[in-house]
């Protein structure tokens, strides 16, 4: 079986709705998402707080 995988990225500026829009994508296509925004407050839960922490 040889299928291939389908990579989907955003980039641009913060507060444009990228993390929105790419949960609404993976939950319609039952995908896997990779946050970065999750990713950071996870590995730093009470150093991100705003814009000028990140």
């Amino acid at each position: 079986m040889n299928t291939k995988g389908t990579l989907i990225f955003f980039c641009g500026k913060m507060g444009a709705g990228k993390s929105i829009l790419s949960r609404q994508i993976s939950q319609e296509l039952n995908t896997i998402l990779l946050s970065e925004d999750d990713w950071l407050s996870t590995l730093y839960p009470e150093e991100i707080k705003n814009f000028d922490d990140y």
